[in-house]
């Protein structure tokens, strides 16, 4: 008797752990703190935003960086009302590369090596409370710069290239991901090359008129 009760004991401490081992360690880089605004189509100038109230939803597109997503949101992201958010990538991590897929960019003139690499985006829209139509077209920019940056995930070291001359634009891919996670890449204005950028100080989520 008294060696049973001693084993439940022993099994009994040996589950426990501290919160430190039972939760994984917070990344401070995964964590976006960020807004929406509203500006014109030039990126630029500031519009006033629908008196509608409006949500977040941050879905995926998977197997590719462009087209309409094809996985869901995995972590639901709250619109505050001062149009203040907070995204925690963290938590998508366990996720994530179940929700993956084989790399087929539609544009046939980007390549990834090694051609095994799986590659996701994340698309954010709002979207009015009550409806299902975006208000706008969605990019992340760069508060300081200006900039235009996505946000892509990639599940290995890998590399994105490609080049392509449209409408008088010469466009290049030239991303490097030294380790399985979350980038930035700056998207560049007119003719140039989408490269990782570094992570911005500040980021926003603008929303542009729908076209």
């Amino acid at each position: 008797m008294k060696r049973c009760v001693l084993l439940l004991l022993s099994v009994a401490l040996g589950s426990c752990g501290t919160p430190e081992e039972e939760a994984p360690a917070q990344r401070a880089h995964l964590i976006i703190n960020s807004h929406v605004t509203f500006v014109e189509a030039d990126g630029k100038t500031l519009r006033e935003a629908p008196k509608e109230p409006l949500r977040l939803w941050m879905p995926f597109v998977v197997g590719d960086f462009y087209g309409a997503p094809n996985a869901g949101e995995l972590v639901p992201v709250e619109l505050r009302p001062d149009m203040s958010f907070s995204v925690n990538l963290n938590a998508t991590l366990p996720m994530i590369t179940k929700t993956l897929i084989p790399t087929a960019f539609s544009q046939k003139w980007m390549a990834i090596e090694p051609a095994a690499a799986q590659v996701a985006r994340l698309s954010p829209f709002v979207l009015p409370t009550e409806g299902i139509v975006p208000v706008g077209m969605t990019e992340w920019l760069d508060e300081d710069t200006g900039a235009k940056l996505m946000l892509i995930y990639v599940d290995r070291p890998a590399r994105v290239r490609g080049d392509i001359v449209y409408e008088g634009r010469r466009l290049q891919f030239d991303i490097e991901a030294k380790e399985a996670g979350y980038l930035w890449i700056q998207q560049p204005e007119g003719s140039g090359t989408f490269r990782a950028a570094a992570r911005p100080a500040k980021v926003v989520l603008a929303v542009m008129p729908n076209s």
